[in-house]
């Protein structure tokens, strides 16, 4: 997964292609910064339907990770977002992907001071179980359930310690910049969660779409066949192109072929089970974690296992 968020922009690493600076070119001031399956796509595209915002396409830049795109420079970066829209923003689930990636909330304080920040979440198991379909099921990862997931050190576990991951954004940032949000509310009030985004985000709170109702990505498509074969088939040469500019399609055809991947009206995954025994001990290492976060939040999140 991490090598396509760096080939994704294979052409704009092309030295031979002249780099136009952009008139109304700007730095964003919204950052959704994770979490990996937790709604960031849904949350993007229904903020990008507001007028008074512009979201990248694509949607993941990456370009804080000094790992991945911050080699591309801040021209280019600027050029994704467009000074006229009063609210622009990017979505990057890897910018809370510690310890793999560290120093991404150095480099946004450095280049985006002023910039708010959306932490979408999800209930820490949940997370987990979702990851490990996504991956198993784009052929990501070859091991068994037990041995990977009851690891503490593995991504699947690290990606679900939010807290953990919210830390560097703490010390930089004014905590009122820094505002959390669950795919449980998004699921259970579209609505009225949006309201809340639009409010932090400091535009008109009121603006609704008939697309709220669209779910993209859902995990239903990552053990089915037709993904799995899209997943094959964006790997050969002459189809990675399409892959690397999908997010750059307009939305009506983005929507069209999301519908045929992904089928977003088909009920949501099954999970694998999990062995008590392992339930249990994720339970344990993500409790002071969950805990930590509902603090700071100020709300306990509903849809959430007991972790207190």
């Amino acid at each position: 997964m991490c090598a396509r968020a760096r080939e994704r922009f294979t052409a704009d690493r092309d030295k031979r292609i002249p780099r136009r600076r952009r008139r109304h070119a700007a730095m964003p001031n919204l950052i959704i910064i994770g979490g990996l399956k937790c709604g960031t796509t849904s949350v993007h595209h229904y903020l990008g339907l507001h007028p008074e915002v512009q979201m990248s396409k694509p949607k993941e830049l990456n370009f804080f990770v000094s790992e991945l795109n911050w080699d591309l420079g801040l021209d280019w970066y600027r050029a994704r977002f467009d000074e006229r829209f009063a609210v622009r923003g990017e979505s990057s689930p890897h910018y809370t992907n510690l310890p793999r990636f560290d120093g991404v909330a150095e480099r946004i304080e450095g280049h985006c001071p002023d910039a708010k920040l959306i932490y979408m979440v999800r209930d820490p198991i949940n997370r987990v179980l979702s990851h490990w379909v996504h991956a198993t099921g784009a052929g990501y990862e070859p091991g068994e359930l037990d041995d990977v997931l009851g690891r503490p050190d593995t991504a699947y576990v690290q990606r679900s310690m939010y807290w953990m991951q919210l830390q560097p954004y703490l010390e930089r940032f004014d905590h009122d910049r820094i505002e959390v949000f669950t795919s449980e509310e998004l699921q259970a009030d579209r609505q009225g969660t949006m309201r809340r985004v639009f409010r932090f985000a400091d535009v008109d709170e009121d603006f609704t779409h008939e697309q709220f109702d669209r779910e993209w990505e859902k995990s239903s498509a990552k053990q089915g066949d037709k993904y799995q074969v899209m997943e094959r088939l964006i790997k050969l040469p002459g189809l990675r192109s399409f892959d690397r500019n999908f997010d750059r399609l307009p939305e009506s055809l983005r929507w069209m072929v999301e519908k045929v991947v992904h089928d977003p009206d088909k009920p949501s995954a099954p999970k694998p089970e999990l062995p008590d025994e392992l339930r249990e001990k994720l339970r344990a290492l993500f409790r002071d974690d969950a805990t930590a976060l509902q603090q700071f939040a100020g709300r306990r999140f509903d849809g959430w296992h007991q972790y207190e």
